[in-house]
């Protein structure tokens, strides 16, 4: 019984940590990126700061949970693929969030998407490859 929740307790903070680093990374770091973009919206610029912090929050993150352990395929392909894209939508719906009384914002917009994917993405590979 302990062994299962454990599993289920360490496979919701591997999906929880890459949204707290994308609360982290929307609340300053795009912010930051956009202004090197000097004014322009630079979206390779804007993917290279999230492809960086996602690698940097990931290799940061195995200090809290120093391993993966994936006890069937499933979780792999969870952690995988449904991170990601969980990280992605996270990322869309925090950013509308954050910028509705800003500017006009729709809740779903692709370029935020992608970021999130790409986030996510770089911060599980970070996760095997340093991990």
């Amino acid at each position: 019984m302990t062994f299962v929740f454990e599993l289920l307790l360490e496979l919701g903070l591997e999906l929880l940590l890459p949204l707290i680093g994308e609360l982290l990374v929307e609340l300053g770091f795009h912010s930051t990126a956009e202004k090197i973009a000097a004014g322009r919206k630079n979206l390779i610029l804007a993917a290279l700061a999230y492809a960086i912090f996602g690698t940097l929050l990931g290799w940061l993150s195995l200090f809290i949970i120093p391993a993966l352990e994936f006890s069937s395929g499933l979780a792999a392909l969870l952690y995988f693929v449904a991170g990601p894209v969980a990280a992605g939508f996270g990322l869309s719906i925090l950013s509308w969030a954050i910028n509705r009384g800003i500017r006009p914002a729709r809740p779903f917009e692709l370029a935020k998407f992608v970021f999130g994917v790409l986030f996510g993405t770089t911060f599980a590979f970070s996760r095997v490859v340093f991990g």
